[in-house]
């Protein structure tokens, strides 16, 4: 299964994009890519189905599977190890344009 086609999604209320920049928009959320493993995500967040269904993910720092492979997903259960799971930390693509508003670049990168 792609990472796609995942019955499950992730809505952050906000994400710390730069070192600072999430204190000057009051931003409490933060996503890590951990090299060849999950997406490991802290602060205030909500995990919900496609359906819009709330999934209490029971504490305030969650490893969200990318393999696709977790028996307990969308929380990572280590197999990525035992599957061989590849994936790296940064971007593999130039980061998205954002929109410019005062005070702010108008790009991400």
């Amino acid at each position: 299964m792609a990472a796609s086609d995942s019955p499950w999604s992730a809505r952050q209320t906000s994400v710390s994009a730069a070192p600072g920049l999430g204190k000057s928009l009051g931003m409490t959320s933060m996503i890590i890519p951990y090299e060849d493993g999950p997406l490991v995500v802290r602060g205030d967040f909500e995990l919900r189905t496609p359906d819009g269904a709330r999934i209490d993910p029971g504490r305030g720092t969650v490893a969200l599977c990318r393999c696709g492979k977790s028996a307990i997903k969308p929380f990572c259960d280590g197999t990525h190890r035992l599957v061989g799971f590849r994936a790296g930390t940064g971007r593999d693509t130039p980061a998205p344009r954002v929109e410019s508003s005062p005070g702010r670049e108008s790009s991400a990168a």
